[in-house]
């Protein structure tokens, strides 16, 4: 996940800082392209007792240490009791051994994955076996001690085991990847990740804890952005299939479209394709498109496909159906 080097488009984000009277920031200390600053990993409480969000990825030997000098910054009683994981991916949980190495009294906290995804066979494959996980449910309470209560609230979209979590004195979201501090995040179903959006928007959070990127103050702001960029695309999408309404479209031809005079397609990777993919998934779910029968043979010619991509849907192929309105 993390290329080790902080992008030179970023701003450098401590280590670890206070940032509420319950809220502290860990950085996992795994930066990159995609971990932007680093994984962000939060302690959150009022007394020693503490609940951690996250443990970064997998072989980062230094955030171990890093999150020990931490809690004794915090109080030199302070404790871990709750490991709380927002969702599938390593850049979340893969320091996690490292973490019960600190306290193996911990208790460990996430959503059922869906095993029949593609993230939830992966995370299944990955995550330590003799580790229990406790499972999560929507609208679920977390007590961390008298002043401070955190609510589960499933928000899938990025991933179908994505949870966000509430902090009820403060106002407080905590995001995971749902929302980032900075750029947007991938997804895995367009009309799902929105309604997520929609009734993480409804909830009016005061300030957003993101699992990547800085603390968004402008908490609504943020997601109705996310929510817009998506309406956006929506419609750039369907504007290059209403240029030619009557032919049979993959989601490459309308990758490369998209692309023309922007940027060169010979740089289209399998990614870009994925997310044109699942707005054409849902512009059909809406009515708007058909999937036909055919399937586009030659995309493996033209980009590298991973399983993460959903090949299948990359391939299809979607004929409009007249029933749209811009």
């Amino acid at each position: 996940m993390s290329d080790t080097e902080l992008p030179s488009y970023l701003t450098p984000l401590p280590s670890f800082s206070r940032l509420s009277d319950r809220v502290w920031r860990v950085l996992g200390l795994n930066p990159g392209s995609f971990t932007l600053q680093g994984t962000n990993c939060y302690l959150i409480g009022k007394g020693d007792r503490m609940t951690l969000i996250d443990c970064t990825e997998r072989d980062v030997p230094e955030y171990a240490p890093h999150l020990q000098r931490s809690l004794q910054q915090i109080s030199p009683t302070a404790y871990i009791s709750d490991l709380i994981i927002t969702h599938c991916h390593t850049d979340h949980w893969g320091g996690i051994n490292e973490v019960l190495a600190m306290d193996s009294n911990i208790r460990v906290h996430k959503f059922p994955s869906v095993s029949t995804a593609y993230d939830g066979n992966r995370f299944e494959q990955l995550f330590p076996p003799n580790i229990e996980l406790v499972p999560i449910h929507d609208g679920q309470i977390f007590k961390i001690d008298e002043d401070t209560t955190l609510r589960a609230i499933h928000s899938p979209g990025h991933s179908s085991d994505d949870c966000s979590f509430w902090l009820e004195e403060e106002q407080a979201l905590f995001a995971g990847d749902c929302v980032l501090g900075y750029g947007t995040t991938s997804f895995d179903d367009v009309s799902v990740y929105l309604k997520s959006l929609e009734d993480l928007k409804a909830l009016k959070p005061k300030v957003l804890y993101p699992g990547h990127g800085p603390v968004v103050r402008d908490a609504i702001g943020k997601i109705q952005e996310y929510i817009n960029l998506r309406m956006q695309k929506e419609q750039e999408v369907l504007q290059v299939i209403l240029a030619n309404p009557s032919k049979p479209w993959t989601a490459y031809e309308v990758t490369v479209d998209l692309w023309r005079n922007k940027k060169p397609i010979e740089y289209i990777l399998d990614i870009h394709v994925r997310g044109v993919a699942l707005h054409l998934k849902k512009l059909a779910e809406d009515g708007k498109l058909v999937k036909l029968d055919a399937i586009d043979t030659e995309l493996e010619e033209k980009v590298m496909l991973h399983p993460y991509s959903k090949p299948e849907l990359l391939k299809a192929v979607w004929m409009y159906t007249g029933r749209s309105r811009l």
